[in-house]
């Protein structure tokens, strides 16, 4: 009897996958010192299900480690724990944690060599003479004596924070990624399709690209400074290629939708089954649209490049922290309390690294919710993100102004179908400016709601200005916000405009 054609497709794919999954994929990745990725996955999957208490001990007893560890290692730690006179024998619960000062990402950019663990000296001096690109890493490296890859934050806050990874940092963002996956029903080695924050220089020919399609089956295709040459270009791959996860940056992914829809141009034969945005939030409207587009479940990961993956979206619609590799904190509250209103995110990496953060804070503004989701994960919950301090701004009665706030004015009435892309930028003498590409059934009476529900939400006193625009150009780092803010910058907390 004969083999059905869509059974033998489904046979020879679940091969490729097993083996890229089990076999090409870690086993490259070791070669790079990115080790124990399957391994730190399987410890993931079990513990996501552990108790509270018994997570919550797993934090306390990986925190005392990490806090032995950099107080011998890590000149910077040891005085500053010598400074306010605590040795990590003192710590006996994770709330002596707040015990320690803040770190701020000055501090960071000042004292980084101080930072790094004192037996990679020679390596940071290598890495930093190195002409790669940042974060790439060194075939062989460990044994050519390149033990650090020098890497460094997208700079969006300002000067771009200097940092450096043995491998293990990346390592861990991988089996983070394994377990997000493994969340929508995906196993290790599926096809994925990556719109990272490569330019229009894209070359599909690069030996590098092609090996890691071939040994890793993941296809990389352009996601910053994009136009519809580059969205047809990805489309076309995407269809050759049939990835079963598309990945990006929010901006680009929402980008290809939108572009989809605006030539009216299927997917089709490609039919991904997860997308997967990272690099800025992901608000409802815009997952709405990669749902409608692609027909799939889409999620969002949450992180920075200093630290890693922090959180993920679970198919219940949770956002879900690594709690088993970091402590999330809001500056102000104890650790894994509730607290009515959103705090400053410090990070607190619980794995031991050549250069680890504590209670890092990373300019976010988040809320914590309770520990409850019905996918049945004891791990912690972000209740929201409100981006980044100088994203949102406290009015004089106190109420914050969140880029949420305007995703929502542009998606009632009329602007919802008369506006293509928007974004507001703050500027200083209480004047807002709304930058838009509109539609061809934009009009005056587009504008005219816009104003008027403004007037509803702000005092008088406050401007609105429009200014419309063809297209909307990125950050250099490849994010697209919703909200840029002219005014002169505020390093800690958010800044104030007057409104009702």
């Amino acid at each position: 009897m004969a083999i059905p054609e869509v059974s033998r497709l489904s046979f020879v794919r679940g091969i490729d996958e097993f083996l890229v999954g089990r076999i090409s994929f870690p086993a490259v990745n070791h070669v790079l010192n990115r080790k124990d990725i399957l391994g730190r996955y399987r410890k993931l999957l079990a513990s996501e299900l552990y108790s509270k208490d018994a997570l919550r001990d797993l934090k306390f007893q990986k925190l005392l480690a990490t806090l032995r560890h950099v107080s011998i290692w890590n000149p910077f730690y040891a005085r500053r724990f010598k400074e306010i006179g605590l040795v990590p024998e003192d710590v006996r619960s994770l709330e002596d944690l707040r015990r320690i000062p803040i770190l701020a990402r000055q501090e960071v950019i000042d004292h980084r060599l101080e930072m790094v663990d004192i037996r990679y000296r020679d390596s940071v001096l290598s890495a930093d003479r190195a002409r790669q690109k940042p974060g790439l890493p060194v075939l062989f490296g460990n044994s050519r004596g390149r033990k650090l890859v020098r890497n460094t934050s997208t700079g969006s806050t300002g000067t771009p924070t200097v940092f450096y990874d043995d491998g293990s940092t990346t390592a861990l963002n991988w089996a983070h990624e394994l377990r997000l996956k493994h969340w929508f029903g995906l196993a290790p080695g599926v096809k994925e399709a990556r719109m990272t924050g490569i330019s229009t220089l894209y070359s599909a020919k690069s030996m590098r690209r092609s090996a890691r399609k071939f040994f890793w089956n993941q296809m990389i295709l352009p996601g910053i400074f994009l136009s519809d040459r580059e969205y047809e270009f990805s489309a076309q791959k995407l269809r050759e290629f049939k990835p079963r996860v598309l990945w990006g940056l929010t901006s680009a992914l929402t980008g290809l939708a939108r572009y989809m829809q605006r030539v009216n141009e299927g997917i089709a034969p490609c039919s991904p089954e997860l997308v997967i945005s990272w690099a800025a939030p992901l608000y409802e409207h815009e997952k709405n649209l990669l749902a409608d587009v692609f027909g799939c479940s889409v999620t969002n990961l949450y992180g920075t490049r200093e630290v890693g993956h922090l959180a993920m979206l679970c198919p219940h619609g949770s956002m879900h922290v690594n709690d088993e590799n970091y402590i999330l904190e809001l500056e102000g509250m104890g650790i894994g309390e509730e607290k009515a209103g959103p705090g400053s995110i410090l990070v607190t990496q619980l794995n031991a690294s050549p250069m680890p953060f504590l209670r890092y804070r990373i300019g976010d503004l988040a809320e914590i919710a309770e520990n409850v989701c019905s996918c049945g994960r004891s791990l912690s919950v972000l209740k929201s993100i409100l981006g980044r301090t100088g994203d949102v701004f406290k009015t004089k009665d106190g109420r914050l102004i969140e880029p949420g706030f305007w995703c929502h004015a542009f998606m009632v009435g009329r602007q919802s179908q008369d506006v293509e892309k928007f974004q507001v930028v703050y500027r200083r003498n209480d004047r807002i400016l709304f930058r838009v590409i509109p539609k061809a059934s934009y009009s005056g009476q587009t504008e005219a709601e816009l104003r008027s529900l403004m007037e509803k939400h702000f005092q008088s006193g406050i401007q609105f200005d429009f200014e419309y625009v063809s297209d909307i150009k990125p950050q250099p780092s490849g994010k697209c916000p919703i909200v840029v803010n002219e005014i002169e910058p505020q390093e800690e907390g958010v800044a104030e405009l007057q409104s009702s």
